[in-house]
């Protein structure tokens, strides 16, 4: 836990020291360094995406899906700004609202007011929750309870089935374990210290049915590399942000991943499943956004016929 604790520090001094020099190169350029800190970081965006799965049921053909990510209440993310978030969403009338994870950093206090904040989502099929690796550092118990206190169901490596008409489309939620990879960390570690997480993923597999899909929901999106075996349709994952600074020609300098740009953002195809990485709402240090606008999902899934 000490090395973990040491190397959030020196990320946490590099990415000051990044902050600085980005913000002077952008007033050297005639760039109001205010963009990044003021209007950028709470200009949300969404993002609108249909996915097309196989052997999706006829009853969940059309089914809308808000994500929502690392929110980060906390010193630079106040629950009015959530509160403007959960009004966006509530706008897209989604059927599903999945929120994968980092409700908060540096306290787990601050998930009450999180939650407060996130109480209002509005969706007919319910809202549901995995945890990220900062609820982990702080007490996930308590950001939980929290959030199950509203109403939220939180997935803590848990699974639950939507039904429709006799059909099933299944929710997997795998809780971050708090050690997260970087640009150059061995995946090999990451691996190791996962592995149980995929365990409990492989036993929460084995007795669904073949044919019914899955969506897992979990906050890291290295994990999808070594999924276990079993069918998995699509992962909705967060954590990296964009790298929250995109530059010209050189794309986010820092991106929180084993793999480096692979899973900055966006729809990714991993090893074993499609791959989706929400930028997020929130922010961590430094707080700025730049050519990366904060993110709001919105997918509509189609169906297509299981192939013989």
């Amino acid at each position: 836990m000490e090395g973990d604790t040491k190397k959030r520090m020196s990320r946490r001094r590099f990415l000051r020291l990044g902050c600085g020099a980005l913000l002077g190169g952008m007033a050297g350029c005639g760039l109001s360094p205010l963009y990044a800190i003021r209007v950028e970081p709470r200009w949300i965006e969404v993002v609108r995406l249909e996915l097309t799965l196989r052997g999706l049921p006829a009853a969940f053909d059309g089914l809308t899906i808000a994500q929502i990510s690392d929110l980060h209440c906390g010193p630079h993310i106040p629950p009015s700004y959530i509160r403007h978030a959960v009004t966006l969403a509530n706008g897209l009338k989604a059927d599903l609202v999945l929120l994968t994870g980092d409700f908060v950093t540096r306290s787990a206090h601050y998930s009450a007011a999180c939650a407060q904040a996130l109480a209002d989502l509005q969706a007919s099929y319910g809202v549901y929750a995995v945890l990220g690796n900062h609820d982990n550092w702080t007490d996930p118990d308590i950001v939980a309870a929290n959030l199950e206190r509203v109403g939220i169901t939180v997935l803590r490596d848990a699974r639950h089935p939507l039904e429709v008409s006799g059909t099933r489309l299944w929710l997997l939620g795998v809780e971050d374990t708090g050690y997260t990879g970087w640009r150059g960390s061995p995946f090999h570690r990451f691996r190791e210290r996962w592995q149980p997480a995929a365990d409990r993923l492989a036993a929460l597999l084995t007795d669904i049915p073949q044919e019914e899909p899955r969506l897992l929901l979990v906050h890291n999106p290295d994990f999808t590399e070594m999924l276990p075996p079993g069918r998995v349709d699509l992962a909705l994952c967060g954590h990296t942000h964009g790298g929250q600074v995109r530059l010209p020609l050189i794309g986010a300098p820092i991106v929180p991943s084993c793999f480096g740009q692979k899973y900055r953002s966006g729809l990714v195809q991993g090893p074993r499943t499609l791959v989706y990485i929400n930028r997020g709402i929130g922010l961590v240090s430094p707080p700025i956004r730049l050519n990366c606008r904060p993110e709001i999902t919105l997918f509509r899934l189609r169906r297509r016929a299981a192939q013989g």
